[in-house]
């Protein structure tokens, strides 16, 4: 499993949204003061939106901010509103196919330790706030 670049960038634009809570900040600034581009950053905080991480205000004195409280958002919401699921391998996916035995895959010793890895992962990024590195 890899954080992928676009995730590094949604965690850093959450926390400029989370040093700045309760306001209204425009796309191109948050672009400025992180280092992404305001192509990339209004992707981002689209997916953010969806998620319902942030939200966004439109008009001349529109922007984005903080659904809700920095307090509430963890890496883990992040990263899966950015990438989707944590599936550190293909068998730990919903659909449960494994390439040794398709039919059951209860038996395999590598599926149920990955699972457990995984798990602990997952876990990891739910007990990070945004909070904590603001």
């Amino acid at each position: 499993m890899r954080i992928t670049q676009e995730t590094d960038y949604a965690f850093r634009i959450v926390g400029y949204l989370a040093k700045h809570e309760g306001q209204v900040i425009g796309a191109p600034e948050i672009a400025e003061m992180e280092g992404v581009t305001k192509r990339f950053t209004l992707r981002i905080l689209r997916k953010l939106n969806l998620a319902e991480i942030t939200d966004a205000k439109r008009g001349s004195k529109g922007g984005y901010f903080l659904k809700k409280p920095k307090e509430d958002i963890t890496l883990y919401d992040i990263l899966t509103a950015v990438d989707g699921p944590i599936e550190i391998n293909r068998c730990l996916q919903s659909d449960g196919y494994c390439n040794k035995n398709s039919e059951d895959f209860r038996h395999c010793k590598f599926h149920k330790s990955l699972a457990l890895m995984q798990s602990d992962i997952i876990k990891m990024f739910k007990n990070q706030t945004i909070d904590n590195f603001i």
